[in-house]
């Protein structure tokens, strides 16, 4: 009994067919109602009808309208036992029409009526009496009111049977219809549960009703993005085995040769130096590695409002790249003239800044220019600049370098190519756009045109 209430109230298959059962018998019950009230009315217009038209018809001088010898007078009331019917037609001044009608009094009572219909009781029957005056005579035509009652019923049960007779029968063939409805939806259900867990193929909706197609075509929305999803893992690991592989091998390679025989004091003192900068490289791979793993990892939990002040951070992040800028004789300035409080956790600021400013450092030469700004377009959108006076990125490249493992041809620089895409991934989780133009900062002496990073902030 639990199990059958939890698929009423869970499937819509049976939430659907129980509703159109209920509301398909409500409506034939109310049908029938209607139909069986207009059957018996007609059915007693149609009796009175007759009564006028004998009435209309009867000759007033007839010595028929004042006897009835051949009626039995004495048939019971009960409708189920009535004799055949007969109509009882005479005069107001008939001798026999209080004997006919059962009252001694009926005579005298209908003289007080007028001419047309009237209902009549005597004092054991019900009347249906229709009044007619024609020739200074007055005609009284009356039939048995239980046995107008009894025609009618009988008439209105014969319109009422059919739809009593059908309702099984549209029962059935609603709840096959429903079953064929959703036949197309169990079958899609029964396709993709069979699936292997690789195949993220496209559903077929073909012949599916139209109401279902937009979930389908959001389940091949998902699953194109799935599939591009693995895809971009699987070459993200392979980048990733194949970046760290050239460090460990060229590493692996040093180590044997100072364990040689006839290497020098020198040629070891510069194998440690090289073992020392694979080895610093290969934290720096890592590093950012689990940092594009924990950013990718927060793009699918809900975002948190946060508010973050610049200036205290920059302040933080400066004195932490500061020596890497001192190392080139590179000049490091931020134009911030006011407090500002930015939409972003201090985490994930930190992180984006830190990689912008590295790389702003790593690629601008020797003795050159990197500035941090704040424009501010009104009041609800703020833009922090990190520009620089380097060697700048080509246009068609610009899209590109925010691909994992992704370097610019040229560079003499040995990055890791993931500082963009952590910037990137970062950026869309807190709805930060990020835009990239030349820098106003030239250098003079290589009349190259810097890159400018702008990060876009809206509250």
């Amino acid at each position: 009994m639990a199990g059958r209430s939890k698929q009423l109230s869970t499937s819509l298959q049976w939430r659907l067919m129980l509703v159109l059962t209920l509301l398909v018998t409500l409506i034939a019950i109310i049908g029938d109602f209607l139909a069986y009230q207009t059957a018996f009315k007609e059915t007693q217009d149609l009796q009175d009808s007759q009564l006028e038209q004998i009435a209309h018809f009867l000759d007033p001088r007839s010595a028929v309208l004042r006897q009835d010898a051949n009626e039995n007078l004495n048939f019971p009331e009960t409708a189920s036992t009535l004799p055949k019917p007969r109509i009882l037609a005479q005069t107001l001044d008939s001798p026999y029409l209080n004997t006919l009608m059962g009252d001694d009094h009926a005579v005298s009572n209908l003289q007080q009526l007028g001419d047309g219909f009237h209902n009549f009781v005597t004092v054991a029957r019900h009347w249906r009496v229709y009044i007619l005056t024609r020739e200074s005579v007055r005609i009284v035509v009356a039939q048995r009111t239980a046995y107008r009652n009894h025609i009618a019923r009988d008439s209105a049960l014969s319109v009422v049977w059919p739809f009593l007779f059908l309702m099984p029968i549209l029962w059935l063939i609603t709840a096959i219809w429903i079953r064929r409805l959703f036949r197309a939806t169990q079958n899609m259900s029964t396709e993709v549960a069979s699936r292997s867990a690789t195949d993220l193929s496209p559903l077929d909706f073909k012949h599916t009703p139209t109401e279902i197609r937009p979930f389908i075509n959001a389940l091949n929305r998902l699953f194109k993005q799935l599939q591009t999803a693995i895809e971009h893992d699987q070459r993200f690991i392979g980048h990733a085995a194949h970046e760290l592989r050239t460090p460990i091998t060229a590493l692996t390679i040093q180590i044997a040769r100072i364990e040689e025989p006839n290497i020098s004091k020198l040629e070891q003192e510069k194998l440690i130096q090289q073992i020392k900068a694979g080895i610093a490289r290969t934290e720096q791979l890592l590093s950012q590695l689990l940092s594009l793993a924990r950013a990718q990892h927060q793009q699918h939990k809900p975002v948190q409002q946060s508010n973050c002040a610049l200036m205290p951070l920059l302040r933080d992040l400066i004195a932490d790249i500061l020596p890497l800028a001192e190392e080139k004789q590179q000049s490091l300035s931020v134009e911030i003239a006011e407090e500002i409080n930015l939409p972003v956790s201090k985490d994930d600021l930190y992180t984006i800044l830190k990689n912008l400013l590295v790389n702003a450092i790593r690629y601008t030469p020797s003795g050159g220019q990197v500035r941090i700004r704040h424009e501010s377009l009104h009041e609800h959108k703020q833009i922090i600049w990190i520009e620089d006076n380097g060697c700048g990125i080509a246009e068609e490249e610009r899209q590109q370098v925010f691909e994992p493992f992704y370097r610019i041809l040229g560079s003499d620089e040995n990055g890791s190519g993931l500082g963009l895409t952590i910037v990137r991934t970062l950026c869309q989780l807190w709805h930060i756009k990020v835009l990239m133009t030349e820098s106003p900062l030239r250098n003079e002496s290589s009349k190259k045109i810097g890159l400018a990073v702008g990060l876009i902030f809206e509250h």
